[in-house]
């Protein structure tokens, strides 16, 4: 990257040029030399004069030349003390000799790990910055600063010691993840804040990679606002590029199952691992292989096409429960941060479900929750296989005394209202992964669930209250009172071309699997009101265009919200094959907050719900590099929260809770796709959002640390200037000899 920029001169002490009269001195002493001579003639004068007018003019000019060296080595002495500078024109000068604080960025993110000829960009940017300090005058002051998400301050109290400052610089690392650019100015601005030395000057050392200096329209105007805070503190901001126009890569950039919760003994899961080629040519034969738990697994040779993802599917079946770790890995690259993706599986022996019943009928399948329990969990001597589902049912007055840690789901089934005790209970219920299922029917009281169950919207002020329906139940919808009429104009389900997770086991089946589904018929339905702004899916409509389910993620569960009822008040549902599958898909995915919580991205805290007695028992967490830290658990009242923040790296990351109560978690942390890809930003980008930035390339090459040393005085005019006064003495001493004897 090559910027022009204009350039002018400047002067660190500009009082001193009047000292440059002195360059008339030895103009003064030549003129005050030619004296008049009385002019007598004698014998040998006719020689004389013949010999002067041969060499006249040779002597003027060997006396001007003499004159030019003198005056040219007062100017230098002068100009050398004025110390000037080279400058780009609204640039921020350092003027010579003086202190300055120097502010060392480097870029932490992923793509400082690709490594070229055995050395990673991150590690030639710390080679860069040692010289850099080592080029550093006695009396500068430096900081150094982590380019990330987020930003870390290694050194912020800006050191004048430059050895514990180098020192420190060799135990940094790169993290895994991406980077807050308006984050890191923000910071950047406080660490100078915090120094009273007025020069100032901040040094990035990056790869330039587009993902990290793109700028997002969305926050364009915060970082404009940062870099004016930077000109007004009257900081030098100097970038050094230490990347390369190399953007081959390829990398794992998914990894799922096909089922949201696994338990024991269940049937295979599918593996699926999603590769990504971001290099400009195809990767042909490309090994990707499945790891479970450390143990090696099949592997698959696949042909990688520029710019494009390929999956490849793998199928396993758990019989172990506990924390298992699925990995997929891939031949590896220059970036192998990248080639292997984790998944934590947590495999459960069962998913325990709670039947809230809001209409209790002691008759077979008269009450409201029958027909689901069967679904879930057939009765012995059914002809469905065995469900890894436990069900059990309370009536509506039996909530408030039922402990709802113990269950994954909760089903609540024609309920009429919820005391403020019950609605934060399952609040709390959400907050730790739980998965809640509302059904209608004719006891639910619109209005109460309306005002007090209905959840914010993102952004607006009740969005972190307890409510969490997702949709304002409106008027109840009827299709004609006698059995005829309702079966004839009662609407049907309409998949939506079974996009949503919970039905789409449907999508490729036979017409005559589907109709199972789609010739539902429902004759009685609340309408579902989507809030402006709402977060929720549509899972099925009927085909009049209204709702029928809908599905919303809150906090760190999932809500589900039916029109209709569960048994067959109001609808032929529970009479149809699609109704058990359906269902247990539901519970599936309404359960699936739990390992969801077990699985996140790098710089992502990890954060799980533990039991109530752990509140006073220790926390760790191993981390992938082998160093253990200290987690914390927070207080939620009746419960309590496992917390981490140190997720930099990828990788497996082991939790240990206890004593008094023993427990391990395990959790998975993997990069962004988005910093697989090296593609580097537009020089006319960094143009714009930097126009009085000073920009400098690396060659490919080793670092150059005399370069690097001199990079905070480019622009320094008057070192030179010294030494050409040097070299003016000793040439005016030698040429005055020279033409003293040549005389």
């Amino acid at each position: 990257m090559t910027n022009l920029p204009l350039l002018a001169i400047g002067f660190a002490n500009p009082f001193l040029l009047w000292g440059l009269a002195a360059a008339a001195v030895p103009l003064v002493l030549h003129l005050l030399n030619r004296r008049r001579y009385r002019e007598e003639s004698w014998a040998a004068m006719r020689f004389l004069l013949a010999a002067i007018r041969k060499n006249q003019r040779r002597i003027r000019l060997e006396h001007w030349l003499l004159l030019a060296v003198r005056t040219l080595l007062v100017v230098c002495v002068v100009l050398a003390l004025a110390q000037p500078f080279l400058e780009s024109i609204g640039a921020v000068p350092l003027l010579a000799g003086k202190r300055t604080h120097r502010v060392i960025v480097l870029d932490g993110t992923m793509s400082m790990n690709h490594a070229s000829a055995e050395r990673s960009r991150f590690a030639r940017a710390a080679e860069y910055a040692d010289a850099y300090i080592q080029g550093a005058r006695n009396g500068d002051a430096i900081s150094v600063l982590i380019l990330g998400n987020p930003p870390k301050v290694v050194i912020g109290a800006p050191s004048p010691n430059h050895g514990e400052v180098r020192e420190e610089l060799k135990q940094l690392q790169p993290t895994h993840g991406k980077a807050d650019l308006d984050a890191t100015f923000t910071k950047l601005r406080e660490v100078l804040a915090t120094s009273d030395i007025p020069q100032k000057e901040v040094l990035f050392l990056s790869d330039l990679q587009a993902a990290t200096w793109q700028v997002d329209p969305e926050w364009e105007a915060a970082l404009k606002r940062n870099i004016a805070a930077l000109e007004e503190a009257r900081a030098n901001c100097v970038v050094v590029d230490l990347g390369d126009t190399s953007r081959s890569n390829r990398a794992v950039v998914d990894l799922a199952l096909d089922a949201p919760i696994v338990v024991r003994d269940g049937p295979p899961v599918v593996i699926t691992a999603r590769l990504a080629n971001f290099g400009p040519d195809v990767e042909t034969g490309v090994g990707a292989q499945l790891v479970i738990d450390g143990r090696l697994g099949p592997e698959r040779r696949v042909d990688l096409p520029p710019g494009q993802v390929v999956p490849v599917a793998f199928s396993y079946r758990f019989e172990d429960p506990g924390d298992h770790v699925v990995e997929v890995r891939i031949d590896e690259d220059r970036l192998a941060v990248d080639d292997v993706r984790r998944l934590t599986v947590p495999v459960r022996e069962s998913l325990e479900v709670l039947l809230v019943n809001g209409d209790y009928n002691p008759e077979p399948f008269q009450s409201e929750t029958d027909y689901l329990a069967q679904a879930l969990s057939p009765s012995e001597g059914s002809d469905r296989t065995p469900s890894p589902i436990t069900v059990e049912v309370v009536t509506e007055s039996q909530l408030t005394r039922r402990d709802l840690e113990r269950y994954d789901v909760i089903f609540l089934c024609n309920v009429a209202r919820f005391s403020r005790g019950e609605i934060d209970a399952i609040d709390r219920f959400l907050r730790r992964g739980g998965g809640v299922v509302l059904f209608g029917g004719d006891r639910v009281q619109a209005d109460e669930y309306n005002a007090n169950l209905l959840a914010g919207i993102p952004g607006s002020e009740t969005f972190d209250g307890p409510g969490f329906l997702p949709a304002r139940f409106g008027d109840v919808s009827s299709s004609g009172d006698e059995i005829g009429e309702q079966l004839a104009g009662a609407p049907e389900f309409d998949p939506l071309d079974f996009n949503h997770p919970i039905i789409s086991i449907y999508q490729g089946a036979a017409a005559q699997v589907i109709s199972g589904l789609t010739a539902v018929r429902t004759w009685r339905s609340h309408d579902l009101i989507l809030p402006e702004g709402s977060t929720a899916r549509r899972v099925l409509n009927f085909t009049d265009g209204r709702p029928a389910m809908l599905a919303m993620d809150r906090h760190r569960g999932t809500v589900i919200q039916v029109a209709t009822t569960a048994d067959d008040d109001w609808t032929t549902w529970p009479l149809h094959p699609s109704y058990p599958p359906v269902l247990e898909q539901m519970t599936y995915a309404a359960a699936s907050g739990r390992m969801a919580q077990r699985n996140v991205v790098v710089g992502q805290a990890l954060d799980q719900a533990i039991d109530t007695n752990t509140l006073n028992a220790s926390a760790s967490v191993l981390r992938p590099d082998g160093r253990e830290e200290p987690g914390r658990l927070a207080d939620e009242g009746d419960g309590a929260r496992f917390l981490f923040d140190g997720t930099d790296l990828s990788g497996v990351y082991m939790a240990r809770v206890g004593p008094p109560v023993a427990r391990e978690m395990t959790f998975s942390v993997n990069p962004e796709p988005i910093e697989s890809d090296l593609s580097r930003v537009d020089a006319s980008t960094l143009s714009v959002l930097f126009p009085r930035w000073t920009f400098s390339n690396w060659d490919g090459g080793p670092v150059d640390r005399s370069e690097a040393a001199a990079v905070g005085r480019r622009g320094e005019l008057h070192r030179g200037l010294l030494m050409l006064v040097l070299g003016l003495l000793l040439g005016e001493s030698t040429l005055a000899w020279w033409l003293g004897n040549r005389r």
